[in-house]
């Protein structure tokens, strides 16, 4: 009669098996949203019963959070290498991360019932607006702090919009870069 268990060497670790849940989880989240993870989802997605994924996270409330943590850091890594401020507003507004923007208006719509969850998408919130302020300083901007906090707003409410297809997404980086222009004093045309 075979044996119904894997052998000790196909096993993952706890760590690895952990990871791969993880990874299932996050992209699942990416197709689907912050609302598919659910123990049943994560499982089916990682093939292994929703009972193993209880087991190696700590509640759904804390899977949702890394999972969206991960994701938002993920991104803000990405577009790190993207220089100026100008091509980092068009690359924000491009259309290229809808996944990512719906995981974030998940995020922020959940946030007051998962208060781990809250604590990430201000830590998030936090990271992004050091690096926008980092950016707008190396472009000049003598007070980037409230300036990072308004373009932060903007870039998210202009992302979230195109979600339901709302306006023109082509239109959507030139405006954000008018109202740049202004917030900061700045000549039209200075950041086109």
């Amino acid at each position: 009669m075979p044996s119904t268990t894997t052998p000790a060497s196909r096993r993952l670790t706890g760590t690895a098996r952990r990871a791969a849940i993880l990874e299932h989880a996050t992209a699942l989240a990416l197709s689907d949203g912050l609302a598919a993870l659910t123990l049943r989802a994560v499982g089916q997605r990682a093939g292994v019963a929703s009972g193993l994924v209880a087991h190696y996270v700590d509640g759904m409330d804390a899977l949702v959070a890394e999972v969206f943590s991960g994701i938002s850091a993920g991104e803000r890594a990405e577009v790190a290498g993207v220089g100026g401020i100008a091509p980092l507003v068009r690359t924000l507004t491009d259309g290229t991360r809808e996944a990512v923007t719906l995981v974030w208006v998940q995020a922020w719509a959940a946030a007051p019932g998962n208060p781990v969850l809250a604590a990430a998408v201000r830590a998030e919130m936090d990271a992004w607006q050091t690096m926008l302020e980092a950016r707008l300083r190396e472009a000049g901007a003598s007070d980037p702090a409230p300036v990072a906090r308004a373009l932060l707003g903007m870039i998210d409410g202009v992302n979230a919009h195109s979600l339901a297809g709302w306006q023109d997404r082509a239109d959507h980086a030139a405006l954000l870069l008018r109202a740049l222009e202004a917030m900061l004093g700045w000549a039209p045309g200075t950041l086109t």
